[in-house]
């Protein structure tokens, strides 16, 4: 078992998923919730019944993950995310199934931000699954209400996946803000001096929701009412960029009728 140690591409992977998570239970759940790394022998009852869910992981990260959980915990999450009154005893349905699996991928789609500061482009699709037939080393989380209520889940990887954190090289992030040293003499970035020259020059600003590689053939066969699928997902921010540069990230919105954005992401690429 890699050892989960802060700053190593294991840990930036595993956080990036406990702060995903612990987002999206908050918001989607309507009460705040922490997600955290369990004790090692949290484990679920061997008569518990479980459910998985398969994460198929490919770009600068490529392999399997699983995300496991007690029939109960589903039935309790699902409850909470459809706004019923929760009971853990019910019978896990369809309707549950597939509410955690539309929470699950609601969490795929914030690690997937977050993943992209430290390993690039990085695509997460997330389903229902049996048991995996592949045996990997199982990372146990908690997550825990306000309230005190707790779920208890496991992440089991694959091997392949495990072999990337060691041979695949952190990407540094695009939003990483630089530090200096309180005894080093701090000098002014040479463009900041000229900056009142510029600051009426009118810059032309792009709204990206995706992109999509195709071949000539398939451009020529375009015709009207043609579906082209880009590369993110609806709950992925889009990309506000200068030129071909990456300034931030946001959420679309509608303002009078027009397109816009709302900024959740700042890049530190002008200056």
């Amino acid at each position: 078992m890699l050892a989960i140690k802060d700053g190593t591409p294991f840990f930036n992977f595993l956080d990036a998923f406990v702060q995903a998570a612990s987002e999206v239970f908050s918001q989607a759940l309507g009460t705040p919730w922490t997600v955290e790394l369990a004790a090692a022998d949290a484990r679920a009852a061997d008569d518990a019944p479980l459910q998985y869910f398969q994460l198929s992981v490919s770009g600068q990260l490529a392999g399997h993950a699983a995300f496991e959980f007690q029939g109960p915990d589903v039935v309790r999450l699902a409850q909470d995310f459809l706004g019923e009154t929760t009971d853990p005893s019910s019978d896990l349905s369809v309707d549950h199934l597939e509410a955690l699996i539309k929470l699950l991928r609601q969490v795929a789609g914030v690690a997937t931000t977050r993943l992209k500061s430290n390993f690039g482009d990085v695509t997460l699709q997330l389903d229902a699954a049996e048991a995996p037939t592949w045996t990997g080393n199982t990372v146990r989380l908690i997550a825990k209400e306000a309230s005190g209520a707790s779920v208890r889940l496991g992440l089991r990887l694959s091997p392949g996946l495990e072999a990337c954190f060691s041979s695949v090289a952190p990407t540094p992030s695009t939003f990483e803000v630089a530090t200096e040293s309180d005894s080093a003499p701090q000098q002014p970035r040479p463009a900041a001096v000229n900056l009142d020259r510029l600051v009426g020059v009118d810059l032309s600003l792009t709204l990206r929701f995706g992109r999509r590689i195709m071949t000539s053939h398939e451009i020529l066969e375009l015709t009207r009412g043609s579906v082209i699928e880009l590369d993110r997902k609806l709950q992925e921010p889009a990309d506000l960029l200068l030129g071909d540069k990456l300034i931030a990230r946001g959420e679309v919105v509608v303002v009078d009728g027009n397109y816009g954005i709302r900024v959740t992401e700042v890049a530190d690429a002008m200056l």
